[in-house]
């Protein structure tokens, strides 16, 4: 074999190895953030119902910190991850405000079957009252705000206000919440109010994603969406190593900040239910955390950007709407089923827990990686308000 043979097949052995080590995506690390989200979310939600229903035992009490704990991952980061989807992007206003629509009507879907159905068979069974399960059905929730959210940015985009524009706007509906939020804890009580009115301002603990205080998320999420996307990768690069430097530095300030007036840390960031979501500090806490996860997870997709795992965390990425809408089901008929069985309290404990949680996600994973784009067209056909055109047949 000649020297000029040896050397081609050594240049070709070489692209090939680059060309396997090459990343799945270019934006991975946002993909697999929502991914790492979404598969979190019946650990979460089981915990959380079965604290709410009195069913979680001794062990799973002692346990339910460190996994409500994941709330502080979760909602921030999806939320920015979702902006950044959108930022940057060619889509006209009325698309997105379509979307917007769309949104809020899987939202309402979602709660006829996970609170309003079995909670009409509850309501036969045991002859309790449904107008809980109506009143939950109202209240705020992720995909009313990404409803609501997508229909305000849409507004904003019709207006021709600049990105940096929707980021103080965002600020500034911080800062109303803030002022708001004293006034409709004081003075709306009737339940079914506090659910409609939870959707856009801090009520209660029910008002879980008002529009006001947590379109902050997705609109730095839509700024980083019009930087990142008009960039090289060694400006890229030099822009996420410069935001772990920052967002370390910002998260580290916040936690002393927080230990030294002796508030809660645990309580200021794992829930998006708690005293502290209408305050500057707390937001500023989840997005510092959201932004130094977005680019540790850029570093790590430099490793793994073409392993299997990322392929498959791709995949779940692909299909989160169907994954999320299956947990939420699963994890809501368990839990009213105990309610209908009459099941003693405090019945799940940590390893009846721990075995729900491996099932259910195993479920979902099946279900939505072999029927996820089914699922999601008859999602959109349902919640599809767009009028066909009617095609016109010319005559010969």
């Amino acid at each position: 074999m000649s020297e000029n043979s040896s050397n081609s097949t050594a240049e070709a052995a070489v692209e090939a190895k680059a060309v396997q080590k090459k990343p799945l995506t270019r934006f991975g690390e946002f993909e697999l953030l929502k991914a790492l989200a979404i598969l979190g979310l019946p650990a979460v939600h089981l915990m959380e119902e079965a604290l709410e229903e009195g069913f979680a035992g001794p062990g799973l009490l002692k346990f339910g910190t460190g996994i409500i704990g994941l709330c502080a991952f979760g909602p921030s980061v999806f939320m920015l991850c979702m902006g950044f989807g959108i930022g940057g992007g060619r889509t006209s206003p009325k698309h997105i405000r379509a979307n917007g629509i769309q949104f809020l009507l899987i939202g309402a879907l979602l709660n006829i079957f996970r609170w309003l159905i079995p909670g009409i068979i509850k309501a036969s069974v045991l002859h309790t009252s449904l107008i809980d399960d109506l009143e939950v059905c109202l209240q705020s929730d992720i995909y009313y705000f990404t409803g609501l959210y997508f229909i305000l940015y849409s507004f904003l985009k019709q207006w021709n206000i600049k990105t940096p524009g929707v980021v103080m706007t965002s600020v500034l509906m911080l800062t109303a919440n803030t002022l708001l939020t004293p006034f409709t804890s004081a003075y709306i009580h009737d339940e079914t109010l506090v659910s409609l009115v939870g959707n856009i301002v801090y009520v209660n603990e029910t008002s879980c994603f008002p529009l006001l205080s947590w379109a902050i998320f997705p609109s730095v999420g839509v700024l980083l969406g019009e930087i990142l996307k008009k960039t090289d990768e060694a400006q890229r690069e030099n822009i996420m190593r410069r935001m772990f430097d920052f967002s370390a530095a910002l998260l580290a300030s916040f936690v002393v900040f927080l230990w030294n007036y002796d508030i809660d840390i645990v309580k200021a960031v794992v829930s998006p239910a708690n005293d502290y979501i209408t305050d500057l500090p707390n937001v500023i806490l989840l997005l510092s955390l959201a932004l130094f996860l977005v680019a540790l997870t850029y570093n790590l997709c430099k490793l793994i950007g073409a392993s299997g795992f990322m392929k498959f965390m791709l995949r779940i990425s692909a299909f989160i709407i169907p994954f999320y809408l299956l947990q939420w089901i699963i994890v809501s008929w368990i839990v009213y089923g105990l309610s209908i069985a009459r099941a003693p309290a405090e019945c799940i404990s940590l390893w009846i827990y721990f075995v729900c949680v491996a099932a259910i996600t195993a479920i979902c994973i099946l279900v939505t990686n072999k029927y996820g784009m089914k699922i999601m067209k008859i999602l959109l056909k349902i919640t599809s308000f767009k009028k066909k055109k009617k095609k016109t047949v010319k005559e010969a």
